[in-house]
């Protein structure tokens, strides 16, 4: 798209968020006598936005300074509660009279501990965070990280990204038509984000083998992930800890041992762990069928969280509605912060903040 063009709808973008945040302001829109609860989620928090963002996926990323405007931003409109405190509101039925929401991390990034949490501390603001469990403590990859680094660098070094990702997919016997319009594979990220949710982890594992062998891989240091130790000293600091599987599958798209072992083992191994029940669990990219959501239900969780506006009607509590942020997530053309754009999606007043391509069918 020609910058002049995102410019403009930049520009009207910034405007009808702030002449809606206004109207919601005063009263002549938006709910009124009871409230939903609020549910954000974040991935990692660093320092430096534009550096991490050069070497990392940028989606992933929030900065420490973007990170504190949001919690500014939302606390003028919200209280700020626990996901348990939220959960137990909602399973005795008890309506919310005032706006309240919770913050929530996936993934279990070390930096969350060691820059998100003294902000949330300091504000304080409960929070939680869903834990890939097989990941903890070790040096190893998330796969979507590990994923777009490859593609990143194939990016770089092929002449037609398009052309040459087409072929490789071919090789490998995989679909290649839905991952190979022009505008899935613009960017490295989109790329990624398309093919992430379609394909079993035996097949994205086939896919980063076959970019190594083209490209190579050269990678720097690993984002690290928290320890069991920092786990606990989270708990104690007020966080929720949560499942979000033990590999970061996308669960519809995996065999229905494969999907239930990755649901059932996280809680069994976080509640021998942490030494008590395990209530929340987090979708990866939010994805979720009805078969997924019944077996997050016979595991044993009791609340569970999506990234869309998309619900199962059998089991409300097992899909409730997270909005997801990132750095560029609230910003307008100039990429500053826009409070208004973030009321109007904390709201519900800005529809491309919940719309959805994920997976959700059999």
């Amino acid at each position: 798209m020609p910058l002049n063009v995102r410019r403009f709808r930049s520009h009207v973008k910034t405007a009808v968020a702030s002449a809606l945040a206004k109207a919601y302001n005063r009263g002549l829109a938006g709910p009124s006598g009871t409230y939903q609860p609020l549910v954000v989620g974040y991935h990692r928090i660093v320092e430096d936005f534009e550096a991490e963002a050069k070497v990392e996926m940028p989606s992933m990323l929030t900065s420490l300074a973007m990170f504190e405007q949001h919690l500014d931003c939302l606390g003028q409109y919200f209280r700020f509660m626990s996901l348990d405190d939220i959960g137990d509101r909602l399973l005795d039925g008890v309506p919310f009279d005032e706006p309240v929401a919770a913050v929530t991390f996936d993934d279990g990034y070390r930096d969350v501990y060691e820059l998100g949490l003294p902000v949330l501390e300091r504000k304080g603001i409960p929070a939680a965070m869903f834990v890939v469990t097989d990941l903890v403590g070790r040096p190893a990859w998330q796969i979507h990280d590990k994923l777009y680094h490859l593609v990143a660098k194939a990016f770089r070094r092929w002449d037609d990204p398009r052309s040459k990702l087409a072929d490789l997919l071919g090789q490998l016997g995989l679909p290649v038509d839905d991952f190979t319009r022009r505008s899935v594979t613009a960017t490295p990220m989109t790329a990624v984000s398309a093919l992430l949710p379609g394909l079993p982890q035996s097949d994205i594992r086939r896919v980063m083998a076959g970019l190594e062998s083209s490209v190579g891989n050269g990678f720097h240091n690993v984002p690290l992930t928290v320890t069991w130790e920092m786990i606990a000293d989270m708990r104690c600091r007020g966080f929720t800890i949560g499942s979000h599987t033990r590999t970061h599958v996308s669960l519809p798209v995996e065999s229905p041992e494969r999907a239930i072992a990755e649901i059932e083992q996280s809680k069994t191994d976080l509640e021998y762990r942490l030494g008590k029940r395990v209530d929340h669990f987090a979708y990866p990219g939010g994805h979720f069928n009805a078969a997924i959501v019944d077996a997050v239900a016979r595991a044993g969780y009791r609340f569970a969280y999506t990234a869309c506006c998309h619900d199962d009607p059998r089991h409300p509590l097992l899909t409730i509605q997270r909005l997801l942020l990132w750095e560029g997530s609230s910003v307008n053309v100039e990429g500053e912060f826009t409070p208004d754009i973030l009321s109007c999606q904390a709201h519900h007043l800005w529809p491309p903040a919940w719309t959805c391509e994920r997976v959700h069918q059999a």
